[in-house]
């Protein structure tokens, strides 16, 4: 009897470090997930601070632009082609002012 009752706790035993191993690696696997995360986050990098091409990018990208919103990209994605900045003036809602808080992050191909 106390035979089957060692094979007994010699197997419960195990199978507690087989699931502790197995909680262990689990435990690992989400930190490395995790910090793929945060790298992938901090890799790609703020979208308020990206250039943007004016006739290559896409509403979402031109709403990243300070005081652009979903209309105002619509018309400059209508607008295009654009040579320069400046170029942005005769966009309807975009006048000096926005046209000056948007030109350091607007880029153009040569």
């Amino acid at each position: 009897m106390s035979e089957i009752f060692n094979k007994f706790i010699e197997k419960r035993q195990e199978q507690i470090k087989s699931r502790e191993r197995t909680q262990r690696l689990l435990f690992i696997g989400v930190i490395v997930l995790c910090l793929l995360v945060v790298g992938f986050i901090l890799l790609r990098g703020d979208p308020s601070t990206r250039p943007v091409n004016p006739n290559t990018a896409t509403i979402e990208q031109l709403t990243t632009l300070p005081e652009v919103g979903p209309d105002i990209a619509a018309r400059i994605k209508a607008g295009r082609p654009y040579t320069k900045a400046e170029d942005l003036i005769n966009v309807k809602g975009i006048g000096p002012k926005t046209l000056e808080k948007i030109k350091p992050r607007l880029v153009f191909d040569q």
